[in-house]
């Protein structure tokens, strides 16, 4: 990716397709558009619904898009649960195909496998395995095969919305244990999340759409008109305590009699009933420490008034929206949720399978990075021209400040240069000469003095607080010092060495003469020690 990138989410759900056109500028994922279309079913003569209706969506609101996100639906694979009795990704990732070999219904052969470790203990990790057969890959694929179709990522629905919580967790989303109910048309989708990892995922086949054809089915109408009065349910229909004049007026708006409504009221009761019993049991499998203590709802399904409150009432745990998202409608959030986990690093992408890439065919294609390639060249022209703009300033910098240094050495120095001679060489080698002329130079100020030396040396010596210590002789002889003196003990005579190995003065430095002087409490070491004196070198 470049500086901006553009890409369509589509969740194939199973009623509606929902789209979110999302483009990356400079880092920053934004929003542009929302889109949604019913799902046609087809006959088997008439062709694959899946391929027919992506390529409907597409043509009918994003023509001019090229790449695209899909998912798989979790009814289109197999997902397994393992214990692996490794602890290394790399060695887990080698060994899975062998550990679901037993546990799923083809040949390792027919089947791409991708596991996603949620807990990693001192002997074995727990392990989440998705199971995709070679055929659901194939059909995936093939609405994009032709044209400039590019379908950048292929994951599931259940794991994109999983990343929600991954990527907000624990910053947004601070429950140890998270469970996402994602109520859709014809099947709903359960994720279990702990310390933000996705440890468990099923489908409840309880859906929306049962509730549309009984409402269509008892007042006598049409999908979309059930479809319409069931979003129109008044608020608190859920429960005993609704409001009599609310009732009233919905009754009077569809032309509805209380024995219909009593038994549209009772039908939705005894579904919701059912998806709660199967998110206890789901519940209820957990060990309890990793039982989950908030519910996330999403999918169309769950705009029914005030579910939230009915649910928690029902299970006892808390349960909300993806507000963080700041999108108002629920039926987009796996939509929106493919293009987070699009953007985020713990990816399941079955593009990346060995299989898929064999029959993912897409070719390179130039025009498809136009933009791209007229932005870098405009960025490259910019750059050269900076840069030749640069060298030309620099050179007249520095024939300035060489005019001026010609004109410093003549009034200081005195004499004429070349054109082609460097003012700063010359004054180098003018000084150069003039020191080799000067005898004290080099007979005397280049030696180090008696006191430089014992400053040095009464520098780099330990404190009598830190090493108490007694200075017996100092001799200084032309490059040799010669250092008497006494400590409490030999390993303090090291600690003195040490010492004066830090000077850059000092070089060759020696332990001579040490021995214990009998009859004496303190100061009981007597040692010696010889060093050389580091000669200045002469500047070359």
């Amino acid at each position: 990716m470049l500086s901006f990138d553009q890409y369509l989410a589509i969740d194939y759900g199973s009623t509606f397709l929902k789209g979110v056109l999302f483009k990356k500028v400079l880092g920053k994922v934004v929003i542009l558009r929302t889109e949604s279309l019913p799902v046609v079913e087809l006959d088997e003569n008439e062709g694959d619904p899946f391929e027919y209706n992506i390529i409907r969506f597409i043509q009918s609101f994003f023509p001019e898009e090229n790449r695209f996100l899909i998912n798989l639906g979790i009814h289109n694979l197999f997902v397994r649960d393992l214990t692996v009795p490794l602890v290394s990704e790399k060695a887990i990732q080698e060994v899975l195909p062998f550990e679901v070999e037993n546990l799923v219904p083809y040949p390792m052969e027919e089947l791409e496998v991708i596991g996603k470790t949620w807990r990693t203990g001192k002997d074995n990790s727990d392990v989440i395995t998705f199971n995709v057969h070679h055929s659901e890959l194939f059909r995936a694929l093939k609405p994009f095969a032709k044209g400039d179709l590019t379908l950048s990522c292929l994951s599931l629905d259940s794991f994109v919305l999983s990343a929600l919580i991954t990527k907000n967790y624990p910053l947004l989303v601070a429950e140890k244990s998270i469970l996402q109910l994602d109520l859709g048309g014809r099947y709903c989708i359960l994720n279990v999340l702990h310390e933000g990892k996705l440890r468990h995922t099923r489908q409840i086949y309880i859906g929306g759409e049962e509730i549309t054809a009984e409402f269509a089915s008892i007042l006598k109408v049409d999908l979309d008109e059930a479809r319409l009065i069931k979003e129109s349910l008044p608020v608190g229909f859920l429960f005993d305590s609704m409001d009599k004049s609310e009732e009233t007026k919905f009754l009077n708006q569809f032309h509805i009699s209380a024995i219909q409504f009593k038994s549209l009221r009772k039908f939705i009761l005894a579904k919701l009933d059912q998806v709660v019993h199967e998110v206890e049991n789901s519940i209820f499998s957990l060990p309890e420490q990793e039982r989950p203590t908030l519910i996330l709802l999403s999918g169309g399904a769950s705009l029914y008034p005030n579910l939230t409150g009915y649910l928690e009432e029902k299970l006892g745990i808390k349960t909300g929206r993806y507000e963080f998202l700041g999108i108002n409608d629920p039926s987009f959030v796996t939509s929106v949720a493919t293009g987070v986990h699009f953007e985020s690093r713990n990816r399941v992408n079955f593009l990346e399978t060995g299989f898929a890439k064999k029959i993912h065919t897409n070719r390179f294609k130039l025009a498809a990075f136009k933009p791209h390639i007229i932005l870098v060249s405009i960025s490259l022209i910019l750059l050269f021209g900076v840069f030749l703009i640069g060298i030309i300033l620099d050179k007249r910098k520095i024939a300035a400040n060489k005019q001026i240094l010609i004109e410093k050495y003549k009034n200081g120095i005195g004499g004429e240069l070349g054109e082609d001679e460097d003012p700063l060489d010359a004054a180098n080698k003018k000084l150069k000469a003039e020191r080799k002329k000067t005898e004290i130079y080099r007979l005397f100020l280049s030696q180090e003095s008696v006191l430089d030396v014992l400053n040095e040396a009464t520098e780099q010596f330990p404190s009598p607080e830190v090493l108490p210590f007694i200075l017996d002789q100092f001799n200084f002889e032309e490059k040799e010092i010669q250092i008497y003196g006494r400590v409490n003990e030999f390993g303090e005579i090291g600690t003195i060495q040490s010492a004066l190995e830090k000077s850059e003065k000092f070089t060759n430095i020696q332990i001579q003469n040490k021995r214990l002087i009998t009859g004496v409490n303190k100061f009981k070491v007597s040692f010696k020690i010889k060093m050389d004196v580091v000669t200045p070198k002469d500047e070359p």
